[in-house]
């Protein structure tokens, strides 16, 4: 009979050694899916007029969906332009659904400011 398997002078197991690699940054799935909803918030916009058609058809040209378009689309726009300085111009955004109501009037343009001497 052998006593090796028996045998209680033999050395202890060595502990399991140590992961190696790069630590884990979430805990478990649920952080991780946690993590990944808080980077990637769900915004809802009202897209007016042709962009919708446009996005669209980029969408389908690139064979990508319709998010990445736009998300291509504001990182070109907040990189080449200082939107903070310059302000957001451009047209007013149609909303069919509100036909009365008043827009404030522009404005009114003071002429006399473009006058002056280069003299």
């Amino acid at each position: 009979m052998t006593t090796a398997l028996l045998d209680t002078t033999a050395p202890a197991l060595a502990a399991p050694k140590a992961k190696r690699g790069r630590p884990a940054k979430h805990a478990d799935a649920a952080a991780r899916q946690k993590a990944w909803r808080e980077a990637n918030k769900v915004k809802t916009f009202r897209i007016d007029g042709k962009a919708e058609a446009t996005i669209a058809k980029l969408a389908e040209q690139f064979d990508c969906d319709e998010t990445h378009v736009v998300n291509n689309l504001l990182r070109f726009a907040l990189a080449n332009r200082n939107w903070n300085g310059l302000g957001i111009g451009g047209w007013a955004i149609a909303d069919k659904r509100t036909t009365s109501g008043k827009r404030a009037a522009p404005a009114e343009r003071d002429d006399s400011l473009d006058s002056f001497s280069l003299a």
